[in-house]
Formats: C-alpha cells, sequence, structure tokens
C-alpha cells in the first residue's frame, strides 16, 4: 500500500439455509463495508467483525481475500477495495440475508429452466443480430468470443463450468444485457460491484468443491450425506449424482462417522457423519478466523453474573427465561 491511499474493507458475508447459499447485506442493501482506519497485525479483522454483528452467536466464522480492486481519479488518492469472503452460519430470523441466486439467477444451473436461462443468455452474447448465426464469415476474433461464451455459458451442450462466476458476471455488466440485473426485485438493487464481488466469493468458494472440500463453518457440527449434498450442490449451483457424491464424500477423507444416525420422521435414519478434527484445524490455519460480537443489548445477558444468578431476581429477569428456556438455536446440532 502507498502512503495516502484509502483502503476499503469490504465483507461478503455466505451462509447456508436448507443447501441455499445466502448472502447478508446491509441496511441499503449493499455489502458490509468500512474505511480501514489503521493498519497492523489484526486491523482487518476487527474491521470484519465489526461489521458483522449478529443476533445469535454462532461457533465460527473464516474470512478469506478476495482479489483486491484498485481505482485512481486524476489527481485524486487510489482507493483499494479489499473484499473478504466470510463464511460462517445464518438463522432465519436474522435481518439482511438474501438468496444468492436471486441476485445471480444465471449461476443457478440445478434445473432444465435455469439451465435454458444461461443457454439463452449465453447465445445473447454470441449472436449481436439475427444474421450473425447463420454468417459464414468469422474473423479470428468473432470465433474466439463465440467460443469463450459457449464455455462460460455452456451453450450447445457444453460442460457447466461452476467456479467461472466471475467471468460470467463481468461479460453480462460490460454487455448491459436486462437480464444481468432482473433475476428478482433485489438484483438491480445491488451495484454492480457488489454482484462482481458476490461472484468472485462463488468462484473462490466453488473451486475446492470439485473435490468436495466444504468450509466447516458453512455447515452444522454432524449432519448426513444428503445433507452434505445439497450443500455441495447449493453452493456449486448444479446437480450431483447421487451415487457418485456418497462414494466420493466417504472417500474424501474429510469426513468421520459420528456413530449415531438423523431423527428421521418417516424413512430410514440417515448415519451422520462430521469433519475430521485434521480437516477443521488446517481450515482455521488458511483462514482469517473471527470472533463474531451481538448487537447491542444481546451479549449481557451472557455474561458469567447473569448465568449465575438466580431466576426471577432483577429486572432483566423476564428476558433471562426466555434466554434460559429457549429451543436451541437452528443453526447449532445439539447432541441428543
Amino acid at each position: 500500500m502507498r502512503e495516502g491511499d484509502r483502503i476499503i474493507i469490504i465483507a461478503v458475508p455466505i451462509a447456508l439455509s436448507a443447501g441455499e447459499p445466502h448472502v447478508m447485506t446491509d441496511t441499503r442493501g449493499g455489502l458490509p463495508k468500512a474505511v480501514l482506519e489503521h493498519t497492523g497485525a489484526g486491523a482487518i479483522a476487527a474491521v470484519l467483525e465489526s461489521l458483522l454483528t449478529r443476533q445469535r452467536r454462532f461457533p465460527a466464522a473464516n474470512a478469506e481475500q478476495l482479489p483486491v480492486r484498485v481505482t485512481q481519479a486524476d489527481g485524486a488518492a487510489r482507493i483499494v477495495e479489499i473484499p473478504h469472503l466470510v463464511t460462517t452460519r445464518m438463522s432465519l430470523d436474522e435481518p439482511g440475508w438474501v438468496p444468492c441466486y436471486d441476485i445471480l439467477p444465471w449461476e443457478n444451473h440445478r434445473s432444465e429452466t435455469d439451465i435454458e436461462q444461461a443457454s439463452y443468455l449465453g447465445a445473447q452474447l454470441m449472436y449481436k443480430t439475427a444474421a450473425d448465426a447463420t454468417s459464414p464469415d468469422l474473423t479470428p476474433e468473432q470465433l474466439l468470443h463465440r467460443r469463450r461464451m459457449g464455455i462460460l455459458f455452456a451453450v450447445n451442450g457444453r460442460t457447466w463450468r461452476p467456479e467461472l462466476a466471475t467471468e460470467r458476471c463481468a461479460i453480462l455488466d460490460q454487455a448491459g444485457l436486462p437480464e444481468a440485473g432482473q433475476g428478482s426485485p433485489l438484483a438491480g438493487s445491488l451495484i454492480p460491484e457488489c454482484r462482481h464481488w458476490l461472484a468472485s466469493a462463488l468462484s473462490h468458494l466453488r473451486r475446492p468443491l470439485r473435490s468436495l472440500s466444504m468450509p466447516a463453518e458453512l455447515m452444522p457440527d454432524r449432519f448426513t450425506i444428503p445433507q452434505f449434498q445439497a450443500a455441495a450442490e447449493g453452493l456449486l449451483g448444479q446437480a450431483l449424482d447421487k451415487q457418485v457424491f456418497r462414494r466420493n464424500a466417504i472417500n474424501s477423507g474429510f469426513l468421520e462417522d459420528t456413530g449415531g444416525h438423523s431423527d428421521e420422521v418417516a424413512g430410514r435414519p440417515a448415519k451422520l457423519f462430521r469433519f475430521r478434527i485434521d480437516f477443521t484445524v488446517a481450515r482455521s490455519m488458511q483462514t482469517m478466523p473471527l470472533a463474531l460480537p451481538l448487537a447491542d443489548g444481546l451479549a449481557r445477558y451472557e455474561t458469567i453474573d447473569l448465568l449465575l444468578k438466580p431466576l426471577g431476581d432483577g429486572p432483566h429477569s423476564d428476558r433471562e427465561k426466555t434466554t434460559r428456556n429457549s429451543p436451541p438455536d437452528p443453526g447449532t446440532e445439539t447432541d441428543p
């Protein structure tokens, strides 16, 4: 960094709900961000933690830096934007969480309708006019462009490449296609830079998922193979073969059998798995662990004095009863 640079830290918080990836937005519909006022050890982590105040306490959150964006107007100081993917868990009653595919609908490739939409976008980008589709006279640049669009959007039976989310988003923004901002009313509310950062976060998550390397903090403490597959499919935006996935997951070396079974209402109970401790330790060493603070008015109910204080004593007794007797957090597994 240069002296005088204005450094902005952007958080791209990703979590899963029933296998669907969600991103946390701020009160203005953008992504949480703040200016980095001080440098030094722990400064970026402190900014990220301050941006992500939670309504529930969650076991873990990890941050990974995404590609940096540097801009500079004539005669002005450089603006250095440093986005960070933050993987964590979510609760449905927390505000601000938006399904990722409401913002980037073309990245969801799990149904025939989704596949047709991506192919349609690719075809629009390949051919500027209807005559272009049948024109025999193509320059090498035009041929290269068509091939690139075909690969990015899986046109004409090509294989879907989920890890190319960043490139797809950039192409759509450059082309100015209306579909790029009309997946839902929420899609248009994010400025192009925010969509680009979300696409970059998805690309970052999807690359290691090809070998089933899932961020442990996205999953419950214990989970079934079908739950693991739903999470992988949700992040990839791609359906996976059930038998092949199960075999690869069990043989991946990332998981271990807990010896427990899920409480299925109907059907056969499924085995419960968890990530191996060496995998989770390696994950924490490769990322930036965060301790996300609770919102004002919530943390004080978790102090040791109040936890040891008899119920019914003091002005907060009703709230303490509610806090103690409330059911377990839906985002956290508990042993039976």
